[in-house]
């Protein structure tokens, strides 16, 4: 080949020429569309395709009238059929006829095999000239083409060159910004959600047209307890699969849905945070008239999707906005659907919201789900805990740590999963909250307990969980208090004195569906509150720990709590001092 300068368009006698890179693409291999062979030259892989594979990838691009991309997606096409069947090299016979879904489908523009050197020589090639002699070098070799009219002059040839390998160039840097373009995809909703975390407060009025408008009371400026950061956390994927894995807290749902179809028929439901829209889709399936799903996060938009794609969209209407403030398609609902519940029940301060709602729009009589829930506190003995979670900061890989511990004032309350037989006590109702009569400000609370020893142990800290109840009436919203002050077993504990926290929600006699996140039952996603004791109790059976549990919401932010415990140790024997400590804790 000749070898020309171009130092005018920036090209000079030492830089890389153009044919000096297209031998070096000649002596990258192209592998057969079928088999495993390898070709310098896409005719010549062709040719084989033709004679062992029985297809006439030329003939077939010009027949069906492929453009350069129908022609890289049946490249691709036949790649993935090949990455998926290990018989596929045997093929001695494959059509298409121009009908294929795939010949339309971007997914393969996208390379089924990395540096595929034969999607970049589809568009060199010039298969639709039959009067053409094509040697078996690629487009762009100078000796490649004579016509019937005589040899084409050296400057037509190069210029010929020139465009073929600037389509080639920019058919490349196609399917580079096609690959990268598809990787964006994936990441946009993150970056969304990135923006609206922190850049809220610039822009707050974006709304899905497609989500009925909540028509928001305000400006819709920052609120100072971090409501916007708290409902941007809900946004993504991953807390709603945790959730909705949880099958005592989302089977807990469905089952009272389920199983009480004629509570449901025929009615309006107002589902308050409906994350997924789960709960709506459930109330739906059971019958429900009308279901209104309201959320703050845009989790709502995929809630619609959700929605669409089960054909629910003529019961189900999305809302987005606070429920505080916007305003209902409705006057009156029938029933109130919430997954409300935090860590220690009250984390995150939603039952608020709910309690709003209940005031706002739940019709008189009307129920809510669940229709109660009830907050106990143990006591445990568990060495293993405190080695793994207080102690390993004694020595960490040989040094010490104790800065990491809680050695101020308050102690960070820990969430974690105990086992049953961790519990050292009996356990005490220090909180039961009737869903229809509570109020937000009745949710700070101050209790009186007692505990009683179970066996001679040392007891490291306080246990604190919660039950809720579904009630098929708001008038009877759950167990009675006796019911609920009885002690617990494990479901394996054939007592007949106790009752199993699981248990108790399914005793036919009294209808009533619910769960508990006790360690006496299965582990749900809120685990188990732990309120570590800075000075263990040596206790001995039917020894008493006796106190007052103080719950309010944080001054700093209204979603978390600040937590004080005062206790004393009763000896049953009557032996040793009796003297009240003070604790406090913070859950954040």
């Amino acid at each position: 080949m000749s070898v020309l300068s171009y130092s005018e368009s920036g090209f000079d006698t030492q830089d890389d020429r153009w044919d000096d890179w297209e031998d070096e693409e000649m002596n990258t291999p192209m592998k057969c569309l079928f088999c495993v062979q390898t070709f310098q030259s896409p005719i010549v892989l062709f040719q084989h395709a033709k004679q062992a594979h029985g297809f006439d990838f030329p003939k077939t691009r010009t027949t069906l009238g492929l453009d350069f991309y129908q022609s890289m997606r049946v490249v691709n096409y036949i790649r993935t059929m090949g990455l998926s069947d290990p018989n596929f090299e045997h093929v001695s016979g494959f059509t298409i006829d121009g009908t294929e879904a795939f010949l339309n489908d971007d997914a393969y523009l996208k390379p089924a095999i990395p540096d595929d050197n034969l999607l970049y020589a589809l568009d060199e090639l010039d298969l639709d000239d039959s009067a053409s002699v094509r040697s078996t070098s690629r487009v762009g070799s100078l000796s490649r083409s004579f016509k019937a009219d005589g040899l084409e002059s050296l400057e037509s040839l190069r210029e010929r060159e020139l465009t073929a390998r600037i389509r080639a160039l920019e058919h490349q840097l196609g399917l580079r910004e096609r690959e990268v373009k598809f990787v964006n995809e994936q990441f946009d909703e993150y970056r969304q959600m990135v923006k609206r975390q922190f850049y809220d407060s610039i822009d707050d009025n974006g709304v899905d047209k497609e989500v009925v408008d909540s028509g928001e009371k305000g400006s819709g400026s920052e609120e100072v307890d971090g409501s916007n950061y708290y409902f941007n956390s809900y946004a993504g994927n991953d807390i709603h699969m945790q959730m909705l894995q949880d099958k005592v807290r989302t089977e807990g749902y469905r089952d009272f849905i389920y199983d009480n179809k004629d509570v449901f028929k025929g009615k309006v439901v107002l589902d308050v945070g409906c994350g997924t829209g789960i709960l709506s889709m459930f109330a739906a399936r059971a019958g429900a008239a009308k279901v209104i799903a309201v959320d703050n996060s845009d989790i709502i938009h995929k809630a619609r999707a959700n929605v669409i794609e089960n054909k629910l969209e003529d019961v189900i209407t999305l809302v987005k906005g606070k429920i505080e403030d916007l305003e209902l398609p409705v006057d009156k609902v029938d029933i109130i659907i919430s997954e409300w519940m935090g860590y220690f029940l009250l984390f995150e301060a939603m039952l608020d919201s709910v309690l709003v709602a209940r005031d706002r729009f739940l019709a008189p009589g009307g129920l809510l789900a669940p229709s109660a829930s009830y907050i106990y506190l143990t006591a445990i003995s568990d060495e293993e805990y405190i080695n793994d979670q207080i102690n390993y900061w004694d020595s960490v890989y040989g040094f010490k740590m104790s800065a990491m511990k809680s050695t101020g004032p308050v102690i960070e309350a820990d969430v974690d999963v105990v086992p049953a037989k961790s519990v050292a006590a009996s356990r005490a109702l220090i909180a039961e909250i009737d869903h229809g009569t509570a109020t937000p400000a009745a949710l700070d609370f101050s209790s009186s307990f007692t505990l009683v020893a179970t066996r001679d142990s040392t007891i490291h800290a306080f246990l604190g969980y919660f039950d809720v109840a579904f009630a098929r009436s708001q008038a009877t919203p759950g167990p009675s208090h006796a019911e609920l002050t009885l002690p617990v077993c494990n479901d394996d504990d054939s007592s007949a004195q106790q009752v199993s926290g699981r248990a108790l929600w399914k005793q036919p006699e009294s209808s009533m569906n619910g769960f508990t996140t006790g360690p006496h039952g299965t582990a749900t996603h809120w685990k188990q509150t732990v309120f570590v004791l800075r000075e263990p109790i040596q206790a001995k059976q039917g020894d008493e720990v006796c106190g007052q549990f103080t719950c309010r919401k944080s001054t700093t932010n209204p979603r978390e709590l600040d937590l004080d415990i005062s206790y004393y140790h009763v000896p049953k024997d009557g032996t040793g001092q009796t003297v009240t400590k003070q604790l406090s804790y913070q859950l954040r």
